[in-house]
């Protein structure tokens, strides 16, 4: 038979019916939707976890030396692979005090000119200009590029910073951060790496200023090492989690179901088959034949498939993560050959000289 021939006898069988297209396209559409569906919203869930552990301030980390910090040498660790944020803060002696409000003292804190981009802060910078922490701003009716009426001048806000109670460090709820002299000491070197890196803390103690660490005075105390927020635990293995997910097998599962489906669908058809080579038609065109109408359903599947998963990754996601997309590919890339293997596999099955067999089994 030539390949035209083949083709057609394939279409006038789906339009007849005979292949049952349709049904065996939303079986395979389920099958497809259900796994990866899986797969997407298990993977949503763990870069939920990790946004919501580095926006609490569980990847950053709080280098503490009494007047011991470095500011130029703090800031400098922006530079280093992995850094997103780093900066050295230290409280100041005296507090502001708001003209509004001058019987409250407003806790102050000056950091390095190099201090921002935390995650946990929503991501201001000093050289903006003042940082005002979101519930002081409220106090004062205080916003970005508005001038903040003090006591001894009106210095302006260069951005809020949110700093809720969930478990952070004390202290930066209600206070003011204003930029400061980097070559001076600081009190705390802050960075932040993402992703998580293990190289981070071999290099804060670069950040010491000469005679920082107490040598002879057995009674001193040294640098300390701590998260900004520890509520959720020291680390977060997003790579282990994504790894050990029980979905990471929803490939395999679809393509089960695709050479379970290709083989059910024609083997159901095998006294068909069967007669049609009594007739004369030969394995190869057979095998052609099945194969163009199992790609025909299994296509109109995925496409069935497909637009449902792209709105499940668009609900439940950021929509800037490829990581989503990428698993869905991943689920939907084997599921038309694992049909059309299927298909193959059991037209190769049928055999001619079972015709009375398969006759008096139907």
């Amino acid at each position: 038979m030539k390949l035209r021939t083949i083709v057609r006898e394939a279409i006038l069988d789906i339009a007849a019916g005979t292949t049952r297209a349709a049904l065996f396209a939303l079986v395979l559409a389920f099958g497809i939707a259900v796994p990866a569906g899986a797969d997407i919203a298990t993977i949503a869930s763990l870069e939920r976890q990790a946004s919501q552990y580095r926006l609490s301030g569980g990847t950053t980390l709080v280098y503490q030396a009494k007047a011991g910090i470095d500011g130029v040498a703090c800031d400098s660790l922006r530079r280093a692979p992995g850094v997103v944020a780093a900066g050295a803060i230290r409280q100041r002696g005296s507090a502001e005090i708001a003209a509004t409000l001058p019987a409250q003292e407003i806790p102050t804190f000056e950091i390095s000119i190099g201090f921002g981009g935390f995650a946990a802060l929503g991501g201001p910078h000093a050289d903006e200009g003042v940082l005002v922490s979101q519930d002081l701003a409220e106090t004062l009716g205080a916003s970005p590029g508005q001038k903040l009426p003090l006591t001894d001048g009106t210095p302006v806000v260069g951005a809020v910073y949110s700093y809720p109670a969930d478990g952070r460090l004390p202290g930066y709820g209600y206070a003011l951060l204003i930029p400061a002299d980097p070559r001076s000491a600081f009190d705390e070197c802050w960075v932040e790496a993402w992703p998580v890196t293990g190289t981070l803390n071999s290099l804060l103690p670069t950040t010491l200023r000469p005679g920082a660490v107490p040598s002879g005075n057995a009674g001193a105390q040294g640098p300390r090492l701590q998260q900004l927020n520890s509520s959720l635990g020291a680390h977060f293995d997003g790579q282990s989690l994504y790894g050990g997910r029980v979905t990471r097998f929803a490939p395999e599962l679809v393509l089960v179901v695709g050479l379970g489906l290709g083989f059910t669908a024609v083997l159901r058809r095998k006294l068909e088959l069967a007669s049609a080579r009594h007739s004369g038609v030969s394995p190869v065109a057979q095998a052609l034949q099945m194969c163009v109408e199992s790609l025909v359903w299994a296509l109109a599947g995925v496409c069935l498939a497909v637009p449902a998963l792209v709105l499940l990754a668009s609900v439940i996601g950021d929509g800037s993560s490829a990581a989503l997309p990428l698993a869905a590919v991943r689920v939907v890339a084997g599921a038309v050959p694992a049909v059309v293997l299927g298909a193959l596999g059991a037209t190769l099955c049928v055999r001619e000289r079972q015709l009375f067999r398969y006759f008096k089994a139907r």
